[in-house]
């Protein structure tokens, strides 16, 4: 059995489910099979972003350094939450924020 806070999506794989079909779980538990599923989990929190741009230049040729700020989550809508488990599923929220950056 495998359970998760709000914060968290269980993504099952394998075992019943077969080839390339996968079961996702927001905020509750599942169960799988010991030695047959894959069970992973990827981040649903609201993490903080801090993109740098040093030394651009603009067409004019003026010199610039520009600093932002990004909030970014992983929706819970099925298609983006399958897209998003295609590129970081299992990663921890500074890999994922490295990725993005």
């Amino acid at each position: 059995v495998h359970t998760t806070g709000p914060n968290k999506a269980l993504v099952f794989s394998g075992g019943c489910l077969g080839g390339r079909q996968v079961h996702t779980i927001i905020g509750g538990w599942g169960w799988a099979w010991c030695c047959l599923s894959n069970v992973q989990t990827i981040s649903l929190e609201v993490m903080t972003l801090n993109p740098t741009c040093k030394h651009v230049e603009t067409i004019e040729g003026v010199p610039l350094t520009v600093t932002g700020v990004a909030q970014v989550k992983v929706i819970a809508d099925e298609s983006i939450l399958a897209l998003a488990c295609e590129q970081f599923l299992d990663l921890d929220v500074h890999r994922i924020q490295n990725t993005i950056l």
